[in-house]
């Protein structure tokens, strides 16, 4: 009698789990990579909003401002930590009703936010803020410019990666 075995022999499984752990491996290190790539772009997306939203209420505010309200930046082209201004409450026949002073610098935790201060409350726009300059020019003291620089560190997989979004606008002064 004549036996037919179809089984397979040891040789064979061991082949083909080495086979399939490697293909198992390179598949594994794509998938990391890419999982790598969506976090770092996700940080410098949350990195870049934060600055935009902080500028952006920045913007609104100074542009209310009058040349004669800003105090801490003279325009003399030098660049300040900080600005402090009014802006317009009412406007009348007598005159404009200037509101309390409001203040932009960077304070809060680690000295790393960027705060907003009025009449003693304080309010965060963004977080991570590594820089933040004001200037004017003695030939143009209707603008001011504004630069806010921040950084975030990750740490996708084993790596640390640090992102830095520096945004940069000038303002020019309605009232």
């Amino acid at each position: 009698m004549i036996k037919n075995n179809r089984g397979l022999t040891l040789l064979e499984i061991i082949i083909v789990v080495f086979l399939f752990s490697i293909i198992s491996a390179a598949i594994f290190s794509v998938l990391a990579t890419g999982r790598n790539s969506l976090s770092a772009g996700e940080s410098q997306i949350g990195v870049q909003q934060a600055c935009r939203n902080g500028l952006d209420s920045m913007i609104k505010e100074l542009r209310q401002a009058g040349d004669s309200t800003i105090t801490g930046v003279p325009a003399n082209g030098t660049n300040y930590s900080s600005i402090t201004f009014q802006i317009p409450t009412a406007i009348a026949a007598t005159g404009i009703t200037w509101s309390s002073n409001i203040q932009y610098a960077l304070g809060g935790l680690n000295n790393a936010q960027l705060l907003r201060t009025q009449s003693g409350s304080q309010r965060v726009l963004a977080n991570n803020i590594s820089v933040l300059s004001f200037n004017r020019s003695a030939a143009n003291p209707n603008v001011v410019n504004i630069n806010i620089t921040a950084q975030k560190n990750t740490f996708p997989g084993f790596t640390a990666q640090q992102t830095t979004i520096t945004v940069v606008s000038s303002v020019k002064f309605r009232n």
